[in-house]
């Protein structure tokens, strides 16, 4: 969203080409994205790759010299940096700093040592090796209690219940990281506020591995220059739900209810766009430093690379603050879980625009 959103007269209309005599101008181009099938079968073919969760006692686990843990039997997993920070913070250390000049040797002397006092249980979540370095890689360290809502299980779902309704989208981005998955989906067709198309939709974030909450934000996606930004309509999101444990109906049934009251949702933060585009900001790049300076997840050079933006482009307005912070987090920012940070926190921050009277 990297461009002003200008006020209608009226509620968004969907994008249809206008009836003159002339032959009317070809609508734009739908969003690029995948449809509900194939990122359907992606997410299937992923779950494959998991391995069945152990749960082990945490003094029985050992740590070799060449950094893998073996469980109780003898299988030995690798670890991706999200289970060696969750080991760190189980264990008592900075796994950077005590390490960096020790040896293999003495590292699983230490590790071995802090294992053997620790009580309780962990439930360990691993992928296929297939570099055939282990027997797998572990990614993360639970409380046996901990009852994921894995994606195969949400996508498996909205597969049953919602397939119809989701071919009418497209998943503009999936992204993985160690600790957390991200779907962003618009649907096929345009709002046009007055020649600017946006095309509305949903963010789903999960962490199979305890790292986040399930949650289901409102998207929109302006086509010219494919920037996102997630909105709470009435300070609450779509969906969002803790770990633990839920049958498939009920799964079934908060998906169904999330997407489908979207469309009387998107009605609404359409009118706080038109609202923000309208109300000056006196500074905008202090406005930007009030959004984002206070958060733990937004680097300091991400702010201060949205207070340049939001300077060069000259849009001092609430929606020229919102354009620059998620231009930023589109195109300078490569991580989706500070994405995701930057991207809510703008929305928040378009959703507190006061209500202006159009004449």
């Amino acid at each position: 969203m990297n461009s002003s959103i200008v006020p209608v007269s009226s509620a968004l209309a969907i994008v249809r080409p206008a009836n003159h005599s002339a032959p009317p101008t070809p609508p734009p181009a739908g969003p690029k994205g995948l449809p509900f099938m194939s990122v359907y079968g992606d997410v299937m073919q992923r779950a494959d790759e998991m391995l069945p969760d152990q749960v082990v006692h945490v003094a029985d686990l050992k740590m070799t010299p060449e950094g893998a843990i073996e469980l109780p039997g003898g299988h030995r997993y690798r670890m991706n940096d999200h289970a060696r920070r969750q080991l760190s913070s189980l264990l008592g250390l900075r796994w950077e700093t005590w390490f960096k000049s020790a040896s293999g040797e003495e590292r699983a002397e230490e590790v071995n040592r802090r294992f053997s006092r620790i009580p309780g249980e962990k439930k360990i979540r691993a992928w296929k090796d297939h570099d055939g370095q282990a027997n797998g890689v572990a990614r993360a360290f639970l409380a046996p209690s901990f009852t994921p809502i894995d994606d195969a299980r949400i996508f498996e779902r909205m597969f049953a219940m919602m397939r119809g309704l989701l071919d009418e989208y497209r998943f503009t981005a999936v992204q993985f990281t160690d600790s957390t998955t991200h779907y962003t989906a618009v649907h096929v067709e345009g709002f046009d506020i007055v020649g600017d198309v946006l095309h509305p939709g949903w963010h789903l974030r999960n962490s199979e591995v305890g790292a986040s909450a399930l949650s289901l934000d409102d998207h929109w996606l302006r086509l010219v220059c494919t920037n996102g930004l997630m909105v709470r309509v009435g300070g609450k999101r779509s969906l969002y739900r803790t770990h633990r444990a839920i049958e498939d109906d009920q799964l079934a049934a908060a998906l169904v209810i999330a997407i489908g009251r979207l469309p009387e949702r998107w009605q609404v933060s359409s009118g706080w766009m038109r609202s923000a585009k309208f109300t000056v900001v006196p500074h905008p790049d202090d406005a930007v430093a009030a959004i984002l300076g206070d958060s733990a997840e937004v680097p300091k050079a991400l702010m201060e690379e949205a207070q340049r933006v939001v300077l060069r482009e000259g849009d001092s307005t609430r929606f020229g603050v919102v354009q620059a912070i998620t231009l930023v987090a589109h195109a300078t920012n490569k991580d989706p879980d500070v994405r995701f940070a930057m991207e809510r926190l703008a929305g928040d921050y378009l959703a507190a625009t006061p209500a202006l009277a159009m004449a």
